[in-house]
C-alpha cells in the first residue's frame, strides 16, 4: 500500500502511542486482570517504535525488535477505524519478508482474550505455548 508509511517514533510520540495502546488493548486487559494499568512515559522506548501513517494521518504504532535469534513483535496496534482495510496485512507481509531475509522467526505474545490471534494465524503464526493470560506465538515458516 503506497499510502501507508512507517516513520521512526520520537519521545514526542509518547502520548499518541499511549492513546493508541489504550484504545486497542484496554478492554482486553480489563477482561484479563479486571483493571487497566497504562505504561508510564519512563517505560516508552522511542527507538524501538515506529508510527504507522495512512494518507498522512497517524493511525497506529509498531515495535518490531531484532534480537539475536528472532524478531520480536512487541507492539502492533492500529486504531479501530483503520482496521480491516488491509493495512495490517500489508505491514505484516513486510515484516515477514524482513524476517525471511534474516532467516529469523517472528515471535509475539498477546492476551488470550484478544481476537487478534486470528489475524496472526492467517499470517502463519502458531501458538508455541500459553499461560492462563497469554498466548505466545511464532512464525517460523520461511516463504521462498
Amino acid at each position: 500500500m503506497s499510502n501507508v508509511m512507517l516513520r521512526p517514533a520520537t519521545d514526542m510520540d509518547w502520548e499518541f502511542v499511549a492513546s493508541v495502546t489504550e484504545t486497542c488493548i484496554r478492554k482486553y486487559a480489563e477482561l484479563t486482570w479486571g483493571n487497566w494499568v497504562p505504561e508510564s512515559r519512563e517505560d516508552f522506548l522511542s527507538a524501538s517504535h515506529q508510527i504507522i501513517e495512512y494518507d498522512g494521518d497517524e493511525i497506529g504504532c509498531i515495535a518490531l525488535v531484532e534480537e539475536p535469534t528472532a524478531w520480536v513483535l512487541k507492539t502492533f496496534y492500529i486504531l479501530p477505524t483503520y482496521q480491516n482495510r488491509g493495512i495490517g496485512a500489508a505491514l505484516m507481509r513486510q515484516f515477514i519478508d524482513r524476517a525471511n531475509v534474516s532467516g529469523k522467526p517472528i515471535q509475539l505474545r498477546l492476551l488470550r482474550v484478544n481476537p487478534a490471534r486470528r489475524f496472526y494465524e492467517r499470517h502463519g503464526f502458531v501458538i508455541s505455548h500459553s499461560t492462563d493470560e497469554r498466548h505466545f506465538m511464532s512464525r517460523v515458516f520461511f516463504d521462498q
